[in-house]
């Protein structure tokens, strides 16, 4: 058959459709690549009603399908939540939630700084194919309002991601510049220096609320708020209130902005009970101050007993009772008994005459005492022991030293009294006299004090005993000791001063030092107990009536409450 010429434009448009081609009578390596390759390249993303063409194995044919039916689908994002980071204090996370479409079974997410870096959340859950929840340290480094506004980023495991630029920043919360804690001790019922609690927020210059969250400030304590130089001040002033013991008192404060952001903090005052004293250098009432359940601490203490005369022993010092927490009764009256001390032996007498007089017993809750508690006890200190020339000391709260020759010193009565007078209460012996042939029979003993028991006159030297000393206590004033109840010193023994040894000193707690037959300094006088320390009279000798035995001290009864 003769072959005809055709033309390229022989061929009409749509000439050739697929009832003019036999099946398979094209083949892949007939096909030219540009017939892909040269077409436009779509340089957007796909749009999920955009159409692809795929090859269905099963149908062994060419099909179109729309993007959105392809599995590689990319993520979208449709929100987050909170759009707004609060710091707080730096501590604790942030949890972030992204909403958004075709989350696959590994997708994840992350932020990014304005200037372009990532921050990795510390863990991502997917909650479903729309909900992604991320949990972020609130410390991470870049988290802050000056790389704000942060970009979402969501990757699925395929890889393929979205980007949603500018959904997120950083509120900062106020920030305590005073440090959490405690915020001192003050002293009950003294006015208080200034204390204040600072923020700010650190986004503006704007004022910074407070409130209590919980807890409160010690009673007589106070607050305003404060604002300059572009920070807040929770300012606290007054007076606190006196507790009856020291008390620790904790609150939370809360600190708000202008944008209802805030931050809450702990913190503590602790309010230390002052005590006051009363004391009673002579008989009186005590008023118990309303509110008030027991006394921090009392004091009795008796007067003191007096010196004999004539190388006699001291007087012992007055009984002493120390009782803490003793209790009373809210807005009552105590009866209060202060004791004076014994007078001292005749000049140049012996026993009995010679002998000093014992001391006067002190009371403190005697009836009538509406203030006294029913489970408290009468305290009583016992008056001290008188000094003897001669012969055994006087018993007593504290014992007399005994007088010359070979004498013993008086027994101590305030540790066997009953109750408390006995189990809070201190007394010693009164010393022992201990003569020698041809040394002129000996010196006087020391008085016992509420410390220890009365020295010993020493033979052959002939120097009195020394007086017992005291019990030293700061109830007077809270912080300086004082001593009370200290033994009276016993006088020498000697003619005319050429045996004298010397006199006993007195016990530390004003017990006075006892006489010397020299009527050389020290022990020439004043040989009195100290007044309202219960001490005890020294020892007088036989050579004037200007050195007769001394007279003890006077009792004294103290309150601290």
């Amino acid at each position: 058959m003769a072959l005809t010429k055709i033309v390229k434009n022989g061929i009409t448009a749509d000439a050739v459709d697929a009832t003019k081609i036999a099946d398979d009578a094209i083949s892949e390596e007939h096909l030219d690549v540009t017939a892909i390759t040269g077409n436009a390249e779509l340089s957007a993303q796909a749009d999920d009603n955009d159409v692809l063409l795929v090859f269905d194995t099963s149908a062994g044919t060419i099909k179109k399908i729309q993007k959105s039916n392809v599995a590689l689908a990319v993520p979208t994002f449709t929100s987050v939540s909170p759009t707004s980071l609060l710091t707080g204090d730096g501590t604790g996370n942030h949890t972030i939630v992204v909403t958004g479409t075709k989350f696959d079974a590994s997708a994840t997410f992350k932020i990014r700084t304005d200037g372009g870096t990532d921050i990795d959340m510390d863990s991502v859950t997917r909650n479903s194919a729309t909900q992604l929840t991320g949990v972020v340290a609130k410390s991470t480094s870049g988290i802050t309002n000056a790389n704000e506004p942060f970009d979402i980023v969501i990757t699925n495991g395929s890889g393929l991601t979205t980007v949603a630029t500018n959904q997120l920043n950083v509120d900062a919360q106020p920030v305590y510049v005073t440090a959490a804690g405690t915020l001192g001790t003050v002293s009950g019922g003294s006015a208080i220096s200034t204390i204040d609690i600072v923020a700010a927020d650190p986004e503006s210059t704007g004022n910074v609320t407070f409130e209590f969250q919980s807890g409160s400030l010690p009673g007589g304590l106070s607050s305003t708020t404060v604002n300059e130089n572009g920070v807040s001040k929770f300012r606290i002033t007054g007076t606190p209130t006196n507790p009856t013991a020291n008390t620790t008192t904790n609150f939370v404060l809360r600190a708000a902005d202008a944008a209802s952001n805030v931050t809450s903090r702990a913190f503590s005052i602790t309010v230390n009970r002052t005590f006051t004293s009363t004391s009673f250098t002579s008989s009186g009432t005590f008023a118990v101050p309303s509110g008030t359940t027991s006394l921090s601490q009392v004091l009795v203490v008796a007067g003191g007993g007096g010196g004999g005369d004539r190388h006699a022993g001291g007087g012992g010092g007055g009984g002493l009772v120390f009782m803490p927490c003793y209790p009373v009764t809210p807005g009552g009256t105590i009866t209060v008994t202060v004791g004076c001390g014994g007078g001292g032996g005749v000049a140049g007498q012996l026993s009995p005459s010679g002998r000093g007089v014992g001391g006067q017993d002190s009371v403190f809750a005697a009836s009538p005492s509406p203030g006294k508690h029913p489970t408290g006890d009468v305290l009583t200190a016992k008056g001290g022991g008188y000094g003897t020339p001669g012969s055994t000391g006087g018993p007593g709260g504290s014992g007399g030293g005994g007088g010359h020759s070979v004498n013993s010193g008086g027994s101590a009565t305030q540790p066997t009294q009953p109750g408390d007078s006995g189990a809070y209460g201190f007394g010693f012996a009164g010393g022992a006299s201990i003569g020698q042939p041809g040394i002129q029979g000996g010196a006087g003993a020391g008085g016992g004090g509420a410390g220890a028991v009365g020295g010993q006159s020493c033979a052959p030297t002939n120097i009195g005993g020394q007086g017992g000393i005291g019990k030293a206590y700061t109830i007077a004033d809270g912080t300086s000791p004082v001593y009370y109840a200290g033994g009276g010193g016993g006088s020498d023994h000697g003619p005319s001063g050429a045996q004298a040894g010397g006199g006993g000193e007195g016990g530390q707690g004003g017990g006075a030092d006892g006489l010397s037959v020299s009527n050389a300094a020290p022990f020439n006088g004043p040989n009195t107990g100290t007044a309202n320390r219960g001490g005890g009279g020294g020892g007088g000798t036989r050579s004037c009536t200007a050195n007769n035995g001394g007279a003890g001290g006077k009792g004294i009864v103290i309150v601290r409450y």
